[in-house]
């Protein structure tokens, strides 16, 4: 196997164990609030994502100067050991159940972790698939997204599969595992960005990024906020507020991702044929749609139909926004991909934390409603991005 053939291996199953590490923590939601494990409230569950929405916009805002002074496999090393530790403490917080306040600093701890680790690896991961396929930077970064999707997927899975085996715990040290595997791999490889290997100080004196990219990343938080709202407490909505199962909430949440999977595999297959702009412009009224439509469903199927409208609707808008801002200003990858993975998780964070306070106060089936507003947010600033490229120098879109 070439030295490239492996460091795409390398970037992309990356890909695919953050997604499984990050969204262990939201599947097990239903566990974190259950009287018989952790017992969190409401509140205590919207708090939990606080340290690790703090950490992520540090790591990531500071991604593209620690890849410029240090080398971004160092980055990428740093994420990947920040996600080890993680699991370690998220495991670990087994043993303290029944001590409250412990038990819930180590949770506090392990997210805060997956903060730091969620912000260097995926804004590293970005940069490395942008760079190595500049020519397809949509279907390359997507296409990231896609394993990604996968591993989130897998999470779900996987946890189900270990609290029928009657030890939660094992999820996070299985995914700790396989993540010390992969930065073992990678340690063999140089991981070189070219800006890396052409200007080793350029990121040093780079340029302020140019006003779209913080409209970009408005956006992208709104994405956050909308991605949150579903993956973090649809389960918990569907369990306590309509009566289902854990199992049950547990498999609509992986239909969910499953579909975030599907929606990514099948843009990244299909965007050399079509301009992706116009999809782009669309999602985010499908992702009201959704938000609108989940309360007022009832039964099984209709109930899993829109939670799979909204997995799709919100599938391919991330890793897009990523390659289509990249592609605006090509020499700062790196410091793009940070901002907007810094973005992402200021709005899960903000989700996390909004809902919890209000949860009581308003209840779940309001709360989805009212969210479809960040939808048509969304979508405003889709249609102003769009409108306005064209003014943007013929020569710095060439490049």
């Amino acid at each position: 196997m070439t030295e490239k053939k492996k460091t795409v291996a390398a970037v992309y199953f990356s890909g695919f164990l953050q997604g499984v590490a990050l969204i262990l923590f939201p599947a097990a939601g239903p566990l974190f609030t259950d009287p018989n494990f952790h017992s969190l409230t409401s509140s205590q569950f919207g708090l939990l994502f606080t340290p690790q929405i703090m950490t992520a916009i540090a790591a990531s805002a500071f991604t593209a100067r620690c890849a410029s002074r240090f080398g971004m496999k160092r980055v990428l090393f740093l994420g990947l050991m920040a996600n080890v530790l993680s699991m370690c403490l998220l495991a670990a917080s087994h043993w303290l159940i029944g001590l409250g306040s412990l038990a819930y600093l180590l949770l506090l701890l392990a997210m805060a972790a997956m903060g730091v680790g969620f912000g260097f690896t995926l804004s590293a991961l970005n940069a490395y698939a942008f760079d190595l396929f500049q020519d397809r930077a949509d279907a390359a970064v997507t296409g990231l997204h896609v394993l990604t999707g996968m591993g989130q997927v897998g999470s779900s899975l996987l946890l189900g599969l270990f609290l029928s085996l009657g030890f939660w715990w094992g999820a996070p040290l299985a995914i700790g595992a396989a993540l010390v595997l992969m930065i073992g791999f990678q340690l063999r490889l140089s991981l070189k960005l070219s800006v890396e290997s052409m200007a080793p100080a350029r990121e040093l004196r780079r340029p302020p990024l140019p006003a779209r990219i913080w409209w970009y990343a408005v956006m992208v938080f709104l994405y956050g906020v909308c991605e949150a709202t579903f993956g973090n407490w649809s389960p918990i909505y569907l369990e306590q507020d309509s009566g289902w199962t854990m199992s049950e909430a547990a498999l609509a949440l992986s239909i969910f991702w499953g579909m975030v999977t599907a929606g990514r595999a099948l843009f990244a297959l299909t965007a050399i044929w079509f301009r992706p702009q116009a999809l782009h412009r669309v999602s985010p009224f499908l992702v009201a749609a959704a938000f609108l439509a989940l309360p007022s469903l009832s039964g099984f199927l209709p109930t899993m139909l829109g939670v799979a409208l909204a997995g799709l609707a919100l599938s391919f808008f991330f890793p897009l926004s990523v390659s289509l801002a990249s592609a605006e200003e090509p020499a700062l990858a790196s410091a793009v991909s940070g901002i907007l993975v810094a973005a992402l998780m200021l709005g899960i964070g903000f989700s996390a934390s909004l809902v919890g306070f209000v949860r009581e106060a308003l209840g779940l089936s309001l709360i989805f409603r009212l969210s479809s507003l960040y939808a048509f947010l969304m979508a405003a600033i889709v249609v102003y991005l769009t409108q306005t490229k064209e003014s943007i120098p013929r020569a710095k879109e060439a490049g």
